[in-house]
């Protein structure tokens, strides 16, 4: 039943969709084409998603402003993902997605009158073709989906091979005549923030000589997680080898999961307190590794270029992975055949290849890579 109320709800949105893309395309005059991005004033990115989807968006204003500086570049994003671009040079503006308050926003869109706007789901998402419909761009840009084919002027075909889901953002760009691009995606920080997670660090940190290997064992669907024994093995075994300080990372409502974890191990592991995302970040930068399962905190790894070993029991690799900085990525997908032994080995590959001693060193607040290169 639960699968036939699934398909009929989706046969349901799909009728809607050409209903308004009939009304649309009767009533819309299609603006000319190519885009003279010299002209443009105002550009408007579209990833109201997850966390790792917005972290992945962000070598799209890097590029913009590499091409043409003088464009105003505002992001929509849901409002709990807003912080982790704040500071970023490349945003003039960023704008909440308040889901309870949808007129407010729609109401917004209206005013501003945005010249381009660049649409990054490649998967179908009604509330980001709603936003872009609900907006008087001149310019929309997105992918061909079936639904909102005729919502844009620059469509980006949705087939093709595998490709990280930065490769796919940065596509439509190309096609709209921007080629001037960055790939690896970053994130700022301020000095409060550094200062913050400095001391936060000092505090938890038992073996501050010692490489540290934060781990992050929870995830949004426990079904997508790596047990949590596993992950026990793991850490008690990094601390009694002596090669690497172990702390857990502990996400909002998790401090429960993460105590009963902790509890009866034979080696006193320490949790960080649960922190801001760009708190959480700016950790993960000033750490040696980074062990977790394949959720938004991946890509915090990759934004810091902190080496990731991370372990997938769904999602696409090609599209989800690590990028741009050391990496393992090990699969377990529907059994229990992934050993910590297996895990250790890989951990114990990258931070003999990559550890560096972090009491000399002095993190850039620039979002610049902390690895010596």
């Amino acid at each position: 039943m639960a699968e036939l109320a699934r398909t009929l709800e989706q046969k349901a949105k799909h009728a809607l969709w050409n209903i308004i893309g009939l009304v649309c395309s009767i009533t819309r005059t299609r603006s000319v084409l190519p885009i003279n991005f010299a002209s443009v004033r105002s550009v408007l990115v579209l990833r109201p998603d997850r966390l790792g989807d917005v972290v992945l968006s962000t070598p799209v204003y890097e590029s913009i402003k590499l091409s043409f500086p003088k464009i105003h570049v505002t992001a929509l994003i849901d409002r709990a993902n807003t912080s982790i671009l704040a500071g970023n040079p490349n945003i003039d503006e960023i704008i909440e997605l308040n889901r309870k308050r949808p007129l407010r926003i729609f109401q917004k869109l209206r005013r501003h009158h945005f010249d381009v706007i660049f649409t990054l789901n490649k998967k179908f998402s009604a509330t980001a073709s709603l936003l872009a419909l609900t907006s008087r761009a001149n310019y929309r840009i997105g992918y061909a989906h079936k639904e909102t084919h005729w919502l844009y002027d620059v469509c980006v075909p949705t087939g093709g091979p595998p490709r990280h889901e930065i490769l796919n953002n940065l596509e439509l760009l190309r096609t709209a005549g921007i080629h001037k691009v960055a790939e690896p995606p970053r994130l700022y920080f301020n000095e409060t923030e550094a200062r913050n997670v400095e001391s936060v660090l000092n505090e938890t940190r038992r073996f501050p000589k010692r490489p540290l290997v934060l781990v992050k064992p929870g995830t949004r669907i426990a079904e997508w997680g790596w047990p949590m024994e596993k992950f026990r093995a793991v850490t008690e075994r990094l601390i009694e080898s002596g090669k690497a300080e172990a702390l857990f990372i502990c996400g909002p409502g998790e401090e429960a999961m993460i105590d009963s974890l902790v509890h009866g191990m034979s080696q006193k592991i320490n949790r960080l307190p649960v922190l801001s995302i760009k708190e959480l970040a700016l950790a993960i930068r000033k750490s040696d590794l980074l062990l977790c399962n394949h959720t938004g905190i991946m890509h915090l790894g990759s934004a810091v270029q902190t080496p990731v070993v991370v372990i997938f029991k769904h999602g696409e690799i090609a599209r989800w992975g690590p990028i741009h900085t050391r990496h393992a990525v090990l699969e377990e997908r529907g059994n229990d055949s992934l050993t910590p032994e297996t895990v250790l080995e890989n951990i114990d590959r990258l931070l003999d290849n990559d550890y560096t001693d972090k009491r000399t060193h002095q993190p850039s607040i620039s979002g610049k890579p902390h690895h010596d290169e």
